[in-house]
């Protein structure tokens, strides 16, 4: 009996173990410490272990088509064969493939030598966005230098990787195009694949179904109350999205900086800077760690000391990992969604979990205090209730020029006035408005001083359709 208790005992042990695991899928180097993110590990974040090899950069693997199957068409540089001037120069190289399609590859060399090089690596140029597709148990990534959107199929029992060969996915003009890289990716609770460039000008989404489509929804907008915490920012390049059962993505930046992105609307909420990390962590990737629930853990490209988990109402951090050193990685994916759906006792409908607002330790800046109501009293026309969104930002201004989204709008001519808190008209603008998501660029009168302003768009029906305050700094 002592001997049953026993092993009853392990086998419970063993099982809390299992359940401790916290399981994402992580771009590493080939070992801890290196930079080349070019492998794929499973790993578990709860001790920093590698649970499975996913793709190591020495294996040989099957390179297909992601739209006919095949195996894509060779795209090595055996002899590239030219000189360069300079001693490490980086020079742009189009290929040619066999099925007519090209790409832009970039090789760097040594003054006078030719170099061998396979621009077909599953990794070449290296990775730092990747998203796990639960539904259909694949890994979508995309490298930095090459604006391609590929996977590693994850049901079969021999590494395949898939490209959608010749089709561009982002803006990415060169290598040296570092604003143009993606370097965050996840998939949302749509099931749909979400990338989004380092200035945030980019937010791509990719169907994961059989006939999958890429589109560029186009540029995130400034919530007017993110001020000089503005999205676009050189500050916030690099780190992870995460999704949450809403259907909003939340952007993690490398420099600790959270934005929740309303998918509605494209506007970028900033929501504070996770507290408690040590210092030169760079937060690179994050996953939700369990489904439904609000911690996110997050991994450093730089730093093997541990991975971190935070609270997304808090912003508040702790150490996860039990060991002395992980595996610094480029980026982290798992799948699971933050706030779970939760049904109320008297409704049987479902109602989603919405999240506080967090204690902020780097509070976002309050929103303009002049109400749109101090200009009505003025005069200003009544707003027309009409479908679609118009946001204006930065705000405030201070640089004499803001940006005005457009977001399914009808096509057609509008107006921008630029007003005093008066009712004087200072400035009129005419846009053509053609797209879905439309961002135009407005300069402000070069003697208008500082102060409150109201920026009024007007269709071609002369119905004002959207009246927002502004302030000149």
């Amino acid at each position: 009996m002592k001997q049953k208790f026993l092993l009853l005992s392990a086998v419970c042990f063993c099982a809390g173990v299992a359940e401790a695991q916290i399981k994402a899928y992580a771009i590493t180097g080939s070992q801890k410490g290196s930079s080349n993110w070019s492998e794929v590990r499973l790993v578990d974040a709860s001790t920093g272990d590698e649970l499975k090899t996913i793709y190591q950069n020495s294996q040989e693997i099957e390179k297909l088509n992601a739209r006919t199957g095949k195996p894509i068409a060779k795209n090595e540089m055996a002899s590239v064969g030219f000189k360069t001037t300079a001693p490490k120069a980086e020079q742009d190289i189009t290929v040619i493939t066999q099925n007519g399609n090209t790409r832009t590859i970039f090789v760097r060399k040594a003054a006078g030598h030719s170099r061998h090089i396979q621009t077909d690596a599953p990794f070449a140029t290296s990775s730092a966005a990747l998203a796990y597709d639960k539904k259909h148990d694949r890994l979508y990534y995309t490298p930095m230098g090459i604006n391609e959107l590929r996977y590693i199929d994850m049901k079969s029992k021999t590494t395949k990787v898939y490209y959608f060969e010749g089709e561009a996915f982002g803006a990415l003009k060169s290598r040296g195009d570092v604003q143009n890289q993606i370097t965050r990716m996840v998939i949302g609770a749509d099931g749909k694949g979400y990338a989004l460039t380092n200035n945030a000008d980019h937010l791509i989404q990719f169907e994961t179904d059989k006939k999958p489509e890429v589109k560029d929804l186009g540029a995130l907008i400034d919530d007017p109350a993110n001020g000089n915490h503005s999205v676009h920012s050189g500050n916030n390049y690099g780190g992870d999205m995460i999704a949450d059962a809403q259907g909003n993505l939340w952007l993690i930046t490398a420099g600790r900086r959270v934005y929740k992105i309303d998918m509605k609307t494209l506007v970028a909420t900033f929501k504070g800077s996770i507290k408690g990390l040590p210092a030169g962590f760079s937060t690179n990737g994050a996953i939700v760690e369990k489904n439904g629930e609000a911690s996110v853990i997050v991994c450093s490209s730089t730093s093997t000391q541990g991975y971190f988990r935070f609270d997304l109402n808090t912003l508040q951090s702790e150490k996860v990992t039990t060991t002395e050193k992980v595996y610094n990685a480029s980026d982290l994916a798992n799948g699971n969604l933050a706030f779970s759906k939760k049904k109320k006792k008297d409704d049987p409908k479902e109602e989603i979990e919405t999240p506080k607002e967090p204690q902020e330790e780097e509070a976002a800046p309050t929103k303009p205090t002049t109400p749109a109501t101090e200009f009505q009293k003025k005069g200003t026309d009544k707003v027309a209730q009409i479908e679609g969104t118009i946001s204006v930002y930065p705000n405030p201004v201070t640089t004499g020029v803001t940006k005005i989204a457009f977001k399914d709008h009808p096509s057609g001519r509008y107006q921008v006035q630029v007003i005093d808190i008066s009712g004087k008209l200072l400035s009129t603008h005419a846009i053509n408005i053609n797209n879905k998501l439309q961002v135009e660029q407005i300069t402000l009168p070069s003697y208008i001083a500082k102060g409150s302003y109201m920026v009024k768009v007007i269709n071609q029906e002369n119905k004002v359709v959207s009246a927002n305050p502004i302030i000149v700094q």
